[in-house]
């Protein structure tokens, strides 16, 4: 069934509200280098939430669902905040410094006749730019001062050269302290880029099956809610499909583990290609059990689903099995009732296994 283009915006934008959210720490501004980790941390956070519907940052156990629009506005913006604070602090030192740049060459100028008044003038007219930002007339100001400096070199060379040494020997510390904070904000930011792709593999492995690389119990059942909820939203018919593979503790006592292994393969492998929509949802439930999500257009869909799934079972061969030994599945079914919860839409589900169970097995029933 086509996915309705509500639906594909509304996942595109969820999308890109998550690459924003990663993409703003990228190069933080920030008063320490050591709130970087904090940063990323914060609007990883927020990502996740947006993408796989995971807690919000500082909303753990708060029982809300869906996404949290009016906290994650929130916290960008004040996010944004203090990176301005941030900025007009660095503005205020910058300030600083050119201030006391001034008052130098005011004490150097002082008492050297006409050019002294004439730089007097000058420093004048910067102490009205600086408060401006004029950058521009700034740096002319500064460049047309530069020959009037020439003049009073000759009669305050000591005295100018002392002060001067002094005002380049804070400027270069300044620059050095600076490289040093560029430094650590690279190799922090290499470091987190580094945490991020190793956590990132770490929260996919953490979500797979290690034997038949399919999705696990814990990412179904974070994957059944936001089916439900994408279901109500959109009013589609959702099917939740139990399997349960028939006898198979008998396949393992009789052949062995690693055959019993080797099935599971198998039919993990079968069960990827039968059900391959892109929005289709495949996990092993646990031991030989397995779940299928899909959205759907009615019952019939899923019994022919079901009946060619089942006869590719039985003409599965699997590697330490003897030829011609079949493997049968019995399965459950139910579909969404409106407004039905993802609990109760699995307990229906789980009973309508069991009645499949008890009918003979090997055959699919529909909750009631």
């Amino acid at each position: 069934m086509p996915e309705p283009a509500y639906a594909r915006e509304t996942a595109n934008a969820l999308d890109t509200l998550a690459a924003v959210f990663r993409a703003v720490p990228a190069i933080p501004v920030i008063a320490e280098p050591a709130q970087a980790h904090e940063v990323y941390r914060d609007y990883d956070g927020w990502s996740r939430h947006l993408l796989t519907g995971t807690p919000a940052p500082g909303l753990a156990g708060a029982g809300a669902r869906g996404p949290q629009w009016g906290q994650a506005q929130r916290f960008f913006r004040e996010r944004r905040q203090a990176e301005q604070l941030a900025v007009q602090r660095r503005e205020r030192e910058y300030g600083a410094l050119a201030q006391d740049l001034l008052a130098a060459l005011r004490a150097a100028s002082r008492g050297s006749g006409q050019a002294a008044q004439a730089v007097e003038q000058t420093l004048d007219r910067v102490q009205t730019l600086l408060t401006s930002n004029a950058v521009d007339q700034l740096r002319a100001e500064f460049a047309g001062m530069a020959g009037r400096l020439c003049q009073l070199m000759g009669d305050l060379r000591g005295e100018f050269d002392s002060q001067l040494q002094e005002l380049r020997e804070r400027v270069q510390a300044a620059e050095q302290a600076r490289a040093e904070v560029e430094t650590e904000v690279r190799e922090l930011g290499q470091h987190l880029a580094d945490m991020r792709g190793a956590l990132d593999a770490a929260r996919e492995q953490m979500q797979l099956d290690p034997l038949t690389g399919l999705f696990n119990r814990g990412a179904f059942d974070e994957a059944l809610g936001r089916y439900v909820e994408l279901a109500q939203a959109g009013g589609q018919s959702l099917a939740l499909l139990l399997f349960d593979l028939d006898h198979f503790k008998r396949i393992n006592d009789t052949q062995g583990h690693g055959a019993g292994d080797a099935v599971l393969r198998a039919v993990s492998d079968l069960l990827s290609r039968a059900f391959l929509r892109a929005d289709d949802f495949v996990a092993r439930y646990g031991g030989e059990e397995f779940a299928v999500l899909l959205f759907i257009d009615g019952p019939a869909q899923v019994e022919r689903l079901v009946a060619v799934l089942r006869e590719r079972l039985g003409q599965m061969e699997v590697a330490g099995l003897p030829p011609g030994t079949g493997v049968t599945a019995s399965a459950g079914c139910a579909l969404r009732r409106p407004n039905e919860s993802p609990d109760e839409l699995l307990r229906r589900t789980d009973a309508a296994l069991y009645a499949a169970k008890r009918a003979g097995r090997d055959c699919m029933k529909f909750a009631d």
